[in-house]
């Protein structure tokens, strides 16, 4: 049977949305495509390098989720927007979330570096808004790189709140407080 990247990174995805990060090794990718354990580390290095490969992917997905904003007429609702897919994003994917936000991997985008750089597609989406609120004086003139990250910060923490059970179990409880919150954070924003 002919190996192919595209195959392997399927099987390794299906095994990683079903069973988590323990439910990904190079022999169970192997079994699940009908190859040797060799012949997957011709495409990928490491088991590393596969759920770097998933992160990836992952943040393809998590794209199409951020792409909802632009639908929002100003681009302080655009964040709002950005920052409800982010929520949605993490109820709907659990797994890709945690691989892609809360697992450390050897590669990672570092801040200020990656970001200033424009290497995260999904931050730029939400930077783009963040300077037009503050080239309009939506916002207080500030750092726009530093002032994308608050936001980021902000909405991630409250999802890994309410992922370790601080708010309950209830996500349609959980949801009209962070959107209170964002929407206060973005009131502070303002100029």
């Amino acid at each position: 049977m002919m190996e192919s990247p595209q195959r392997i990174l399927a099987a390794a995805r299906a095994l990683h949305e079903k069973r988590g990060l323990d439910g990904v090794s190079m022999r169970k990718v192997a079994n699940a495509v009908g190859l040797t354990a060799p012949a997957i580390y011709r495409h990928y290095k490491d088991k590393d390098a596969l759920l770097d490969a998933i992160a990836e992917a992952g943040f393809t997905v998590f794209e199409t989720y951020l792409g909802r904003m632009f639908a929002a007429r100003s681009p302080i609702r655009r964040i709002e927007a950005a920052a409800e897919a982010y929520l949605d994003f993490a109820l709907d994917q659990p797994q890709l979330f945690e691989l892609m936000f809360l697992t450390s991997r050897r590669n990672l985008r570092r801040f200020p570096r990656d970001f200033a750089a424009g290497r995260s597609r999904t931050s730029e989406m939400l930077r783009r808004q963040v300077e037009e609120c503050m080239k309009t004086g939506a916002f207080t003139a500030d750092d726009p790189l530093e002032t994308t990250l608050s936001i980021w910060a902000h909405a991630h923490g409250l999802v890994v709140m309410y992922r370790t059970g601080r708010f309950g179990p209830h996500a349609d409880r959980f949801r009209p407080l962070y959107r209170r919150s964002i929407r206060r954070l973005l009131r502070w924003l303002q100029a």
